[in-house]
C-alpha cells in the first residue's frame, strides 16, 4: 500500500494530525504529502518497470493513495517519448525527446494530478469535487469524478465561452457561470468549497500535487533509468515543475537515480512571474497581471500556491526560466505539427519554444537530453491554428484546378 508519513509545511515544518487538512497551520502553506518508501529495495525497480500495469499507477507506492481499491483510473500516464529526429535535426539537437501528454484520456496533464487527487478523495469519503477552470482542470476533474461516482462543479467566469466548457458538461460537471472578474470568482470559490465541503481540486491540494511526481518516474522508466540533462515544462502556478523535482528526489534518495535533471520553467512572456524571479535572482516570485497571450492555459499571473516551491525546484535543479512571445510560441506549434506530427495547444508547446530558444544561446547543448514536456491536446483551442478562407474553399473534381490549388498553397513537390 502507499505510506503516508506526514503532511508537512515545507516551509516551517508544521504537521497535520488529520488526513483532510491541506493548509498549514502556522503559516497557511500548501501542505506536502511525504511518503513512507523505506520499505523499497533496488530488486522493487526491476519489479515496477516490468508489471503488466501500462498507467502511472504502476509507481503506486509513491502515491498518497492507501488502497489500490480506491484508485480511479482511466488509463492515465505512460505518454509516448517520441524521439523526435527530423525536427531535432532541423533545430540542432540531437536527443530532443517529447513526453507527448496529448494522449492523456482527457487531453492534457491535468489528469495525472487528478487520477492521484481523486482517488484520494474516494479515501476520504467526499462526493463532489470543484475547481474553478475554464479548460483542461474543468474537463479532466469532471471525467475523475464521473469514473468516480462523485458529483463535480466547475465555476468559470461569466462569458466564458461555452465550448470551453463543453468536455466538462459532457462528462455531468455542474458548470456555474459567475458574474465576478478572476479574483472575486477565487474568493467566491473558497467560500462556497468551506460551505458545501467540496473537494478542493486546485493546487492547495497536497494529494492532488503529487500526480505529476509520475512525470519522473515514467522519464526513468522510459530512458532506461537514464536522466534527462533537460526537463522543459509549460508553467502557470508550477506544479509541474514541483513535482517533478520531488519524485527525483525520491528516486535518488532510494538510489535509483544517480543525478537530476535540470529544470526548466516556460513561460507566456504575458505572464511569467516565475521566469522573472529566476533572471532577477530574487528569493520571492512577485506576483504581476497576467496579459493577453494565445498561451491561454498557462496564463497565471500569481502562482501564489506553488511559484516558491516552482522557484526554489528550478534553483537548486541548475536549471533557468524562459519568458516566450505569443509568435516564438505559435511558431513552436507549427514546427512540432509539421515536423513530428504532435498537435499541441499553443500553452503545451512553450516547452519547445523554450528549447528552441535555449538552444540558440547555447545554454543546451547539441548533444544533451532534452526532453520537452507537451500538455495539452491542439483540438482544445483549435482557433489558435491559422486557416485561411482559400484552405477550405471547394474546388472542382478537375486536375488543372488541383494543380493550381497545390501550386498556391506550395505544395507541389515532395514534402
Amino acid at each position: 500500500m502507499g505510506r503516508i508519513a506526514a503532511l508537512r509545511c515545507p516551509q516551517c515544518g508544521w504537521e497535520a494530525v488529520t488526513d483532510d487538512t491541506f493548509a498549514c497551520g502556522a503559516c497557511g502553506a500548501v501542505l506536502e504529502a511525504h511518503m513512507d518508501l523505506g520499505h523499497l529495495t533496488r530488486s522493487d525497480v526491476r519489479v515496477i518497470r516490468t508489471s503488466a500495469d501500462k498507467s502511472l499507477w504502476r509507481w503506486f507506492d509513491f502515491f498518497p493513495v492507501k488502497n489500490r481499491g480506491s484508485v480511479v483510473s482511466l488509463g492515465e500516464g505512460y505518454t509516448p517519448l517520441t524521439r523526435c529526429r527530423r525536427l531535432g535535426a532541423h533545430l540542432g539537437m540531437e536527443r530532443l525527446y517529447v513526453k507527448n501528454d496529448t494522449l492523456l484520456p482527457s487531453g492534457s496533464l491535468k489528469d495525472r494530478s487528478n487520477s492521484v487527487g481523486i482517488s484520494r478523495a474516494v479515501e476520504l469519503g467526499f462526493d463532489t469535487a470543484a475547481v474553478p477552470s475554464t479548460g483542461n482542470a474543468a474537463a479532466s476533474v469532471a471525467a475523475y469524478a464521473a469514473a468516480a461516482g462523485m458529483r463535480s462543479v466547475v465555476m468559470v467566469p461569466a462569458g466564458t465561452d461555452a465550448a470551453k466548457v463543453t468536455q466538462a458538461r459532457a462528462c455531468g460537471a455542474t458548470v456555474l457561470m459567475v458574474d465576478a472578474d478572476l479574483d472575486g470568482m477565487g474568493a467566491f470559490y473558497r467560500a462556497a468549497v468551506k460551505e458545501f465541503g467540496w473537494y478542493d481540486c486546485l493546487s492547495t491540494n497536497p494529494y492532488r500535487n503529487e500526480g505529476k511526481k509520475s512525470y519522473a518516474f515514467e522519464l526513468f522508466d522510459q530512458l532506461d533509468e537514464h536522466v534527462p540533462h533537460w526537463i522543459i515544462h509549460p508553467t502557470a502556478g508550477g506544479a509541474g515543475l514541483v513535482a517533478t523535482w520531488k519524485g527525483y528526489q525520491e528516486l535518488h534518495g532510494l538510489g535509483w537515480a544517480h543525478r537530476f535533471p535540470r529544470l526548466v520553467a516556460a513561460q507566456s512572456a504575458a505572464a511569467a512571474p516565475i521566469a522573472a524571479a529566476l533572471e532577477s535572482g530574487s528569493a520571492t516570485v512577485e506576483p504581476v497581471t497576467a496579459g493577453a497571450t494565445v498561451a491561454e492555459s498557462i496564463q497565471v499571473g500569481n502562482p501564489h500556491a506553488l511559484g516558491l516551491r516552482a522557484l526554489r525546484a528550478v534553483r537548486a535543479s541548475g536549471g533557468t526560466g524562459v519568458a516566450l512571445s505569443d509568435e516564438e510560441i505559435l511558431a513552436a506549434q507549427g514546427l512540432l505539427a509539421r515536423m513530428a506530427g504532435i498537435f499541441a495547444e499553443p500553452a503545451a508547446a512553450t516547452s519547445l519554444a523554450a528549447a528552441i530558444r535555449l538552444r540558440g544561446e547555447g545554454v543546451i547543448g547539441a548533444d544533451d537530453l532534452v526532453v520537452c514536456n507537451v500538455t495539452g491536446h491542439g483540438l482544445k483551442q483549435v482557433a489558435s491554428v491559422d486557416m485561411s478562407a482559400d484552405a477550405v474553399e471547394p474546388i472542382r473534381p478537375d486536375l488543372d484546378v488541383l494543380k493550381e490549388r497545390l501550386k498556391a498553397t506550395g505544395n507541389e513537390g515532395q514534402p
